[in-house]
């Protein structure tokens, strides 16, 4: 297992690993799906040079690496022909299913053709178009995009440090928290370090330096201790002794990788005061520089008696690896209390993470809760945003002198919105501190205000609220009502708003 992600692929690399994952599957969707996708993507390149149907193999390949069946195979490598090439949702449903040209609809960024050719914005095409993945996202459709978001990342270096940030930006805002209701932490993991990775670039260096440095002079140790790892759990290797016979058959699988940047990081914010240097704060005694993930079976047993996975590392840990010079530092659970893990030492103290899980644990960490039901996502933007708790709050106060937090910064459009999201919805004017004067929406609030809203049935937003408010709750309320815009308007999405306003 390694944590570099391999550029080089190939439509043998995608349908060899699909294989494998589903002995005797039919391909024949797959080899359509990218004959087509290749013709049509035909003599694109991307801005790193590379022809384009690269970037829809990689994305498809990671979901096969998955186990993700052969609908959403197909939808990975056409997620872009309907955006970026003259084809159409009907014309993806009568070739290939109507599963398939659902994820592939969710997954399409809007344009000015679904407008009647009225020119919008960026900024607002991007908007309306979180808000129509947000309403139409299904299983499917997640993995698809998250496919697709970390070979962006990945291959993202071309382009300027602006959008680069604005992607991982994104990614934090819009994925990662759906990522996370779905339960799929791997790709929360690859996700997260990848944002890191970008907007952190300062704390990265310094990181990357220490770990150079500490695993050049501990190369030899670890890489033993490693190999003496695979040789004890890999189920054709582990000959130590013959006590281990009963055992040898749960082992499913083990691989090891390097820790991921965002989580040694994780692990130094949460145990320093300050951060300052990080080539100083990382070192072998208190950090765990690899990653060991241990899958046994579903039916663990002994003599007919069912045994926890623990049990069976346990049973390992007396006949072999206590005698090899390895001892259990700890037992702890990851700062995202997503897993529990043993940390390890060899003889010479280097530190290691092992994960036990079982197949369908493995599977569920791995993937999530592969739910079909389109409403699982449903009312993902009702939830309280993650984004919002670590910024500062001021204490403002209602009407009848009842307190609540809001961000600083905050204005009071985006307090009515907290309130209730008819109140935003139809705010008129707000008063501040028993003072007559009407403020309009865009007014600052300040610590300890006491605020009063005003508000009219006959008023209903316009594109320029977006400026207005300060807060991820406020914006997802007005995604949401121009979403419903959107629907009503069936397939001519703001035509009647963006009239009444002008924009």
């Amino acid at each position: 297992m390694t944590s570099t992600y391999k550029l080089e692929v190939s439509y043998n690399d995608l349908t060899n690993i699909f294989s494998m994952k589903h002995p005797g599957s039919d391909r024949d969707g797959i080899r359509r799906a990218y004959t087509f996708a290749n013709e049509k993507h035909g003599g694109v390149t991307r801005k790193s040079g590379e022809p384009y149907i690269n970037h829809c193999l990689r994305a498809a390949r990671l979901l096969a690496e998955h186990g993700f069946d052969d609908q959403c195979l197909i939808a990975a490598l056409l997620h872009d022909v309907v955006e970026d090439c003259d084809v159409t949702l009907p014309q993806i449903r009568e070739m290939f299913s109507r599963e398939v040209a659902k994820t592939v609809d969710a997954v399409t960024s809007l344009s000015d053709r679904d407008y009647d050719g009225r020119k919008l914005t960026k900024k607002q095409r991007d908007i309306l178009s979180d808000a129509k993945f947000l309403n139409k996202v299904n299983t499917r459709a997640l993995y698809v995009k998250i496919a697709d978001r970390i070979d962006n990342l990945s291959t993202i270096s071309c382009f300027s440090e602006e959008k680069r940030l604005l992607k991982a930006r994104h990614t934090r805002e819009v994925l990662i928290p759906l990522a996370k209701k779905a339960g799929a932490f791997f790709f929360v993991e690859r996700l997260e370090d990848l944002c890191f990775r970008i907007e952190h670039p300062a704390q990265l260096a310094q990181m990357e330096e220490a770990c150079s440095r500490i695993h050049a002079e501990n190369r030899l140790t670890t890489e033993k201790a490693l190999d003496k790892l695979e040789s004890i759990f890999d189920p054709l290797r582990n000959n130590y002794t013959k006590e281990l016979g009963p055992y040898r058959r749960h082992i499913i699988n083990f691989e090891h990788a390097d820790r991921t940047m965002i989580s040694l990081f994780r692990q130094a914010t949460a145990s320093a005061d300050r951060i300052g240097d990080m080539r100083r704060l990382l070192s072998k005694e208190t950090f765990a520089f690899h990653d060991l993930f241990l899958t046994v079976s579903n039916d663990l047993e002994e003599e007919g008696t069912p045994i926890r996975p623990h049990d069976l590392f346990f049973k390992y840990f007396d006949l072999v690896l206590s005698r090899e010079g390895f001892y259990i530092v700890d037992y702890r659970r990851t700062t995202h209390k997503d897993s529990t893990y043993f940390l390890l030492a060899d003889e010479r103290d280097n530190l290691y993470r092992l994960f036990i899980r079982t197949e369908e644990e493995n599977d569920r960490y791995r993937t999530g809760s592969r739910i079909d039901e389109d409403t699982f996502f449903q009312g993902i933007v009702d939830e309280v945003e993650p984004r919002d708790a670590y910024k500062p709050k001021i204490k403002v106060f209602r009407k009848d002198g009842t307190a609540m937090m809001i961000d600083k910064g905050a204005t009071v459009l985006d307090f009515a919105f907290h309130i209730h999201t008819s109140l935003g919805l139809h705010f008129k004017y707000a008063r501040l501190n028993g003072n007559a004067t009407q403020l309009p929406a865009y007014t600052r609030l300040n610590d300890r205000d006491t605020v009063v809203i005003t508000e009219g049935e006959d008023v209903l937003p316009t594109f320029t609220w977006f400026k207005y408010v300060k807060t991820s709750r406020s914006t997802d309320r007005l995604v949401r009502y121009f979403y419903r815009l959107y629907a009503d308007e069936r397939g001519c999405p703001f035509v009647r708003s963006l009239k009444q306003t002008g924009e």
